[in-house]
């Protein structure tokens, strides 16, 4: 008998916790999360001997909330499974954040939680809730491991399968998105000396079952629509999309964090084709749109049809409008020579306005100086992450996407939770991507102050830890939510109510909260100065913090007078 109890045989749980960090590696998991915590210990020290073996790098957290948006990060830059691996209670709970923008934005994050016996629920003990069902709306594939027993013969061929079908689920084309595997561990949880179980071997060359295709369209949806590009016909891409070479010359209007376009128009053109003249006769929606008021009506007109390209049954239609789904599309004929006209005028028309705008004298900067100022300074190979509220809509609006540059933005729940956690995932996995790189492609990631002091816990990183090597998070910040300045809330006849629930002004001193993680800090307050702190030569090693002075006065009248300058007469 060994200082715990048993004959020296590994224990169950380490067993159960090999096999599944195994097979999550054999199935091309590269990367893993893992907070602190007792009834997780099996789980993480499964990762770290992995790590240890070369065969995954490992990230070490202790806020599970910001683990779970770092393994977002790096899970939608990889492409792969990327596992969090927390303890039980409300360490489960704190997941949920990223669990629900995963699913929502079809990213592979596994939720890989400890769980204590089943027959401790409702006795009392420590540290005890029911969460194998806590993510039920907010994963594609829920389950739950009982590792309190050893595994019968088959068993490990089981818990391998049962793996490799979790991991399909999360990767499944148009029907991905986070997992959650429950594991119940049993005492002991750690050896009493440093050694590695024994494990039922694996196949040698992969996976225990290759799951090759889980996707396709459901029974009722045709396979491919055949599109007559001698209509007018106008692309409306979002978050998502797949890239359609079949559309390239029909003109479009892309999102941020969609494939660049090859005939784009801008969105602020939205509204000239709400006219009689220029209203296209159909819509092909790519992706979940879901950024600009414009376009939402242009998909919401009954005058225009709407086709939808997408892969099953969750397919964006807000408005009920859209008059036929497809998996993809047969084009033919091509688009009318005025109606290209029509769309290049109106696109070039918004574009002056943006730019006519931005060179207006200002007392101080506004949001859209700062993203147009990020864009320039943006180069090939490089990436920008996008916080939600304004800084994504005025990246929009200064021009993005453009071919190039990766735009990572969370649209699956438009949430401001995790921002700089998934900032830090996405600049770790370029950087990795370009480890013989004497200096990576940079990673440059815009958000509004409430969203960075959101996430601010995300900045603390254990030495030891893997930092971003050439990570620049832009901070705009105007002490409040300038998101609401331009809704309804912020109308000039409800302003008596509106700074203390929707401005929510702040007096945080940003640089004294990056000098607290060690984080390097630049205060700018104008435009030049900020395009040379955002200049490419410019050195950048690790994380820093630029903050750029901005106002929220005046925004409404900005989005006004854009409006006005955009409108084709």
């Amino acid at each position: 008998m060994d200082g715990n109890g048993n004959d020296g045989n590994p224990a169950p749980s380490e067993v159960v916790a090999g096999l599944i960090v195994d097979e999550l590696i054999r199935c091309g998991t590269r990367e893993a999360v893992v907070c602190p915590g007792s009834r997780s210990a099996p789980l993480a020290r499964a990762l770290l001997s992995a790590e240890r073996a070369g065969r995954l790098r490992l990230h070490v957290r202790a806020d599970e909330r910001s683990a779970g948006f770092l393994a977002l990060g790096l899970a939608a830059a990889t492409g792969t499974v990327t596992p969090v691996a927390v303890t039980s209670g409300t360490a489960v709970a704190n997941l949920l954040p990223a669990m629900v923008e995963a699913t929502y934005s079809r990213v592979p994050l596994m939720a890989l939680t400890a769980d204590r016996p089943a027959s401790y629920r409702g006795t009392g003990a420590n540290q005890t809730i029911v969460q194998d069902r806590l993510f039920d709306d907010a994963s594609v594939s829920e389950v739950d491991v009982d590792g309190t027993a050893p595994l019968p013969e088959s068993g490990a061929a089981a818990l391998r399968a049962r793996v490799d079908r979790m991991v399909a689920a999360a990767l499944a084309p148009g029907r991905g998105g986070a997992v959650h595997l429950n594991v119940r561990l049993v005492e002991p949880l750690v050896p009493d000396e440093e050694r590695l179980p024994e494990l039922p071997a694996g196949r040698a060359d992969g996976p225990w079952t290759r799951v090759r295709h889980m996707a396709g369209p459901k029974p009722g949806l045709a396979s491919v629509v055949k599109l007559d590009l001698g209509k007018k016909t106008l692309v409306i891409v979002g978050s998502g999309a797949p890239d359609l070479p079949e559309l390239a010359a029909v003109p479009t209007i892309a999102e941020p964090n969609a494939p660049a376009p090859e005939t784009p128009v801008h969105p602020l053109a939205a509204a000239t084709f709400g006219r009689d003249d220029c209203r296209p006769e159909q819509i092909v929606v790519l992706g979940r749109p879901t950024l600009h008021r414009g376009v939402a009506r242009l998909l919401a007109d009954p005058r225009i049809d709407v086709t939808v390209i997408a892969d099953g049954d969750d397919y964006p239609d807000v408005t009920a409008n859209a008059r036929c789904v497809a998996a993809g599309v047969e084009a033919v004929g091509e688009c009318p020579e005025a109606w290209l006209e029509i769309c290049g005028a109106a696109s070039d028309l918004a574009v002056s306005a943006v730019r006519d705008v931005l060179a207006e004298p200002v007392e101080s900067l506004s949001g859209l100086h700062v993203a147009a100022a990020v864009a320039d300074s943006l180069r090939t190979g490089e990436q920008l992450v996008l916080g939600a509220s304004n800084p994504v809509r005025d990246a929009s609006w200064a021009g993005l996407p453009f071919p190039g540059v990766d735009v990572h933005a969370g649209r699956g729940a438009a949430g401001i939770d995790g921002t700089v956690a998934t900032a830090i995932g996405v600049a770790l996995a370029r950087d990795r991507a370009h480890a013989d790189e004497i200096r990576p492609p940079r990673t440059i990631a815009l958000m509004g102050d409430l969203t960075f002091l959101h996430d601010a816990g995300a900045l603390s990183i254990g030495p030891g830890e893997p930092r971003p090597e050439s990570l620049t998070i832009v901070v705009a910040n105007d002490s409040g939510g300038g998101i609401f300045e331009t809704l309804e809330a912020g109308a000039p006849a409800l302003r008596g109510s509106f700074e203390r629930v929707f401005g929510t002004p702040h007096s945080v001193d940003l640089a004294a909260l990056c000098a607290a993680y060690g984080v390097e800090h630049e205060e700018v307050r104008d435009l030049p100065d900020l395009l040379a702190v955002l200049h490419p030569d410019t050195d950048v090693d690790g994380i820093r913090v630029v903050e750029v002075a901005t106002s929220r006065a005046g925004r409404r009248e900005l989005h006004d007078a854009l409006a006005r300058k955009a409108a084709l007469s």
